[in-house]
């Protein structure tokens, strides 16, 4: 995952892309689906991630729910199509610290949804366009 310290200090600001790159999904990301063959599922779950997409490449957190209202799929779809993504090195969850200092991937449990942002490689190939100058401070 993108570390926190290449990013500006604050920490939700959304990312930018360059003019006439963006649609549904950035140009970059589109071609790296494509190449890797992803399939339908795969497709609408991450348009629906790509609702919300912060500058370190975490998307905003939603819900299987949420993702299913957005792309029409079903729960099963959806997951399938979250599995997808990650095996196929598109996604990864967010690395989080517990209390006593461990590192893990995020993971859902009962109230909680685990935060996902896009693999370091892939959010390398996805062009952004550098925040406004007065976007952080």
């Amino acid at each position: 995952p993108v570390g926190r310290s290449e990013i500006g200090p604050r920490r939700d600001s959304f990312v930018r892309y360059p003019n006439f790159t963006y649609s549904t999904i950035q140009e970059g990301l589109a071609r790296v689906m494509a190449s890797r063959k992803v399939g339908r599922n795969g497709w609408s779950v991450m348009v629906a991630l790509c609702r919300k997409v912060y500058e370190d490449g975490r998307f905003g957190r939603m819900s299987a729910e949420d993702i299913r209202k957005a792309s029409g799929l079903d729960l099963k779809q959806v997951a399938r199509g979250m599995e997808e993504l990650r095996n196929k090195g598109i996604i990864v969850p967010v690395v989080r610290k517990t209390k006593e200092g461990y590192r893990h991937p995020d993971r859902s449990s009962f109230g909680h949804v685990a935060t996902y942002c896009f693999t370091r490689p892939v959010w390398e190939l996805i062009e952004k366009a550098p925040p406004p100058k007065d976007a952080h401070g």
